[in-house]
């Protein structure tokens, strides 16, 4: 760690240099009368100076740096080539971040290169004679118990950590009158120490430096856990950090193996060095405050832990309530009370009856199972409210469930909102099929009605009669097939199960069909493959023959006029399950349907807007469903056709 002192009034410079010097212990100084000050103070190792408003004189301000601080590296920023180089190191005013970064590697080299030859020479210089150690003094009774006496005051800040170290260090200064006392504590990610409170060290010292964690003084009490005593060290970098603290002494705070925080000690008021009775003393008052801080941090960390979580809880859109082992609630969110209309105030440590019925019920379910609910639905009584709810269990390290929790949304307003948008299709769709009825039996109903006029007049020819009962025998089939279509889509019926060959349905929808008196232009080939054995099963024949009728007339409507062609196949087939059923394939290759089209053909909301005949597969699929089958539309390259899934009778 080296200490660097920058010289400048230019804010944007001061931000930049910080930035890069991010690993060194930065002092700063507005003009040079305080950068000499500073150096009285403080042992700096480089001095950069430079920036708007800084006089051009750098020789004479090197001059007094060098009288100052013999060992200090200087560099001079915006130093022109006509300038005399009194610097050590210069850098031009536009300089550039690779210019940067290259002379701070120069300098801290160079520092390097100097404390290695000063480590030689102190090695190579005889020793001077030591000084013997003053014998260790018994502590006076009176001045031990007023150190005790406020030491123990310390017990009474809690978890107050600077109130702590605060009393901590009134406690030192009774025990050992030191002329300045620092304690250090590690930042946030423990990279860096620095200090959190003081008695008699200057400002610039408090503010600026910091104390790497894997380096120097740290990284030896960390590894030694034993007290720092300046006479004692060797190493030159240890030695250098401990006198940029003023310090003679330093003494790890340890709790648990790790280093919590650092005590630095300065020379006693009377005497040279603190005895080995005293520094004793201080490592184990010390070793107790290590623990207090560890126990505070400890805390502290559980309490942000904890108001976290519970931001979190207030600002969650769903309700959130938990209980505890004793079945009382111990938890209650903002997005609860509102949903609920309770009051936190009354519900919290009270029995789970304060709840509306059945979340209590549900908690408790959880709590005493062990078992987790899924998200569903359900109303309370309280208002009609609907809610989605989901519990869990919160279990401990032996597994038993310590608590439950609560998780529930307000579907009030989106079940309202359902309802409404419901009504409102149901609205449209009573208007779409009203219109579509009114489009469908209008030409029948103009037809049979102009017939009845004319029948008066012309009863007596055969040929109108003839042609009458013809295109009325047409028309009335034609409104009938309306209103079942219609009817089936709102209801089954009544069903009477029989068990039939399937075959026989087929036959008698075939025969149907042929018997019906088609418009010419739309004349329509069906053909029928079957099996010789018979495919028995239980079904209402009537309804599968309404089923069966639908999808041919709806495949043939779906045909070009004048070559309509649909086939019908009855086979059985084996089912994944391990049981039989048998499947009437209805198709055409002469029908087409859009691809948009065939994805709601069971839709009739969709499907009714097209034409009533367009209905028909809805209507199908709600019939054969009705007696057990499937119904299924596939379309192939060439052909497409429904498939109708019934399951096997058992004889």
């Amino acid at each position: 760690m080296n200490t660097i002192l920058v010289v400048t009034s230019d804010d944007a410079l001061r931000a930049r240099l910080m930035v890069a010097l991010g690993d060194h212990s930065v002092f700063t100084a507005p003009n040079d009368a305080e950068a000499l000050k500073t150096l009285r103070l403080i042992e700096i190792d480089v001095v950069v100076r430079g920036g708007v408003g800084i006089p051009r004189d750098v020789e004479s301000f090197v001059a007094r740096v060098r009288a100052i601080a013999p060992t200090a590296l200087t560099v001079a920023i915006g130093v022109t080539a006509g300038d005399p180089e009194a610097a050590d190191f210069t850098l031009p005013v536009t300089f550039t971040q690779r210019e940067l970064d290259g002379m701070l590697r120069r300098v801290i080299d160079k520092l390097r290169l100097t404390r290695e030859i000063t480590a030689l020479r102190s090695s190579l210089a005889p020793e001077a004679p030591g000084t013997t150690a003053d014998p260790d003094e018994p502590w006076e009774g009176a001045a031990f118990a007023r150190v005790l006496k406020e030491f123990t005051r310390g017990f009474a800040a809690g978890f107050d950590l600077p109130r702590a170290l605060e009393m901590f260090l009134d406690a030192i200064g009774e025990l050992v009158r030191p002329t300045r006392m620092a304690l250090l504590l590690p930042d946030a990610d423990a990279q860096e120490y620095r200090v959190a409170t003081h008695r008699g060290l200057a400002r610039p010292i408090v503010e600026s430096v910091r104390l790497h964690a894997e380096q120097g003084l740290v990284r030896w009490l960390a590894a030694q856990g034993r007290p720092a005593r300046l006479n004692d060290l060797t190493d030159p970098e240890i030695v250098r950090e401990l006198k940029l603290l003023q310090s003679v002494l330093a003494v790890p705070l340890l709790a648990h193996g790790e280093l919590v925080a650092i005590l630095t000690v300065g020379q006693p008021v009377v005497g040279s060095m603190y005895r080995r009775g005293e520094t004793e003393t201080l490592f184990d008052l010390a070793s107790h405050l290590a623990t207090a801080i560890r126990d505070i941090a400890l805390h502290n960390q559980l309490e942000r832990e904890q108001q976290f979580s519970e931001r979190i809880l207030a600002h969650m859109s769903s309700g959130v309530i938990t209980i505890g082992r004793d079945q009382r609630i111990g938890t209650i969110n903002r997005r609860a009370e509102e949903i609920l209309q309770l009051s936190s105030g009354e519900v919290l440590k009270q029995d789970l009856r304060a709840l509306p019925s059945p979340l209590g019920d549900m908690l408790f379910d959880t709590l005493k199972t062990g078992r987790a609910a899924g998200r569903h639905e359900i109303q309370l009584a309280l208002r009609g409210l609907w809610l989605e709810v989901s519990t869990y269990p919160v279990r401990g390290e032996d597994g038993a469930p310590l608590g439950a929790v609560l998780v529930f949304e307000d579907l009030t307003a989106q079940k309202e909102l359902l309802t409404q948008k419901r009504q409102v299709e149901q609205t449209q769709l009573l208007t779409r099929v009203v219109a579509r009825i009114a489009d469908e039996i209008k030409n029948p109903l103009v037809s049979i009605n102009t017939f009845i006029e004319l029948i008066g007049e012309r009863y007596d020819d055969p040929d109108f009669r003839r042609h009458f009962s013809s295109v009325v025998r047409r028309d009335v089939r034609r409104l009938v097939e309306v209103f079942e279509k219609l009817a089936g889509l709102v209801t089954e019926g009544e069903l009477n199960f029989t068990t039939v060959d399937v075959h026989t349905v087929v036959d008698d929808v075939v025969t149907a069909i042929e018997l019906v008196d088609e418009v010419p232009a739309r004349p329509l080939q069906l053909d029928v493959t079957r099996e010789t054995t018979p495919q028995v099963v239980k079904i209402d024949p009537a309804q599968l023959r309404k089923a069966l009728s639908y999808l041919i007339w709806y495949l043939a409507h779906n045909s070009p006029p004048d070559q309509a062609r649909v086939s019908v196949s009855v086979a059985r087939h084996a089912e994944r399950e391990g049981g039989e059923g048998v499947r009437i394939l209805v198709g055409s290759r002469t029908a087409v349907v859009p691809a948009e089209k065939l994805h709601r053909v069971f839709d009739p909301v969709q499907m009714v807007q097209e034409s009533l005949i367009d209905v028909g597969p809805a209507v199908s699929q709600r019939l054969v469903e009705a007696v057990g089958g499937q119904l299924a539309v596939r379309q192939g390259r060439h052909e497409l056709h429904f498939l109708v899934t019934l399951p096997l009778a058992s004889l």
